[in-house]
This record gives C-alpha cells, sequence and structure tokens, in this order.
C-alpha cells in the first residue's frame, strides 16, 4: 500500500507541475490579445493536451503499479494501453463510469488521481474564467 501511495504521491506532483507549466504556456498564447478566438483556441488546446498528457502519466502509473504486482483491473486491461488510458480519462474526470475498476493496492492510486483531477479541473475552470473576463488590447 506504501509503495502505491508513493508511486500516486509522485504522478500528482508531476501532473500539478506539468499543469502549471502549460497553464503559463497557455496565458502566454493567449496574452489578452485582440484576435481572441484564434489565441483562445490555441490557449484552450494547450490546456486540453495538459489533461491528456496527465492522463496518459496515470495510465503509465496503473501499468507500472500493475507490473509491481500492486493490484489489477476487473475487465482487467493488461498490457491493452487504450484501455488504462481510458480508465485514466474516466478517472481524472471523476466520471467514474465503473466498467473497468482497480483491485488491491492499486485503489489508493486510482484515488489520487481522482483527487488530482479535481485540483486541475478547479485550476482549468479559473484559468477559463480569468480569460474570458480579461478585456482585449489592441496592442496585444
Amino acid at each position: 500500500m506504501i509503495v502505491a501511495i508513493v508511486i500516486g504521491v509522485l504522478l500528482f506532483l508531476g501532473a500539478i507541475w506539468l499543469h502549471i507549466g502549460m497553464l503559463a504556456l497557455a496565458r502566454m498564447t493567449y496574452g489578452g490579445s485582440a484576435v481572441r478566438p484564434l489565441r483562445f483556441s490555441a490557449a484552450y488546446l494547450i490546456v486540453l493536451m495538459s489533461h491528456l498528457l496527465i492522463a496518459l502519466e496515470f495510465a503509465a502509473g496503473f501499468k507500472w503499479s500493475h507490473s509491481l504486482g500492486l493490484g489489477g483491473f476487473v475487465h482487467t486491461p493488461g498490457e491493452n494501453w487504450m484501455d488504462l488510458f481510458y480508465f485514466s480519462l474516466v478517472n481524472i474526470t471523476t466520471l467514474g463510469l465503473g466498467d473497468i475498476y482497480p483491485t488491491g493496492h492499486v485503489r489508493a492510486l486510482a484515488g489520487i488521481e481522482s483527487l488530482t483531477g479535481f485540483l486541475l479541473i478547479s485550476c482549468t475552470a479559473q484559468f477559463i474564467f480569468e480569460t474570458l473576463h480579461k478585456p482585449a488590447t489592441a496592442t496585444g
């Protein structure tokens, strides 16, 4: 259980660092320019890429945890990266469909991913609110 929690904390820190960096890049891309639609699109695509990369990071963490014998999944994805990525996306968005679910100590990692996802979604919502309410400048 401790190994799964340590893996979860490392993935959490990696996710936060990646997301903060991607949000900074999105802010620089947006820049409050008068050409809002293109800059909005680019900034929001960067944010989307951040979420997808973090889901992929956690999928790799599930694969690693599974290979260490920390647990598995019902409807075992095993070596199937698509199932692991799908589970990670469902879990990080806190949707939790339940068609694939973890067993053993991997459940702790799944819980940490859900908490991470909630934090990331909150940060992203704040970023979107901030960009939508920032007045455009003619010099941007």
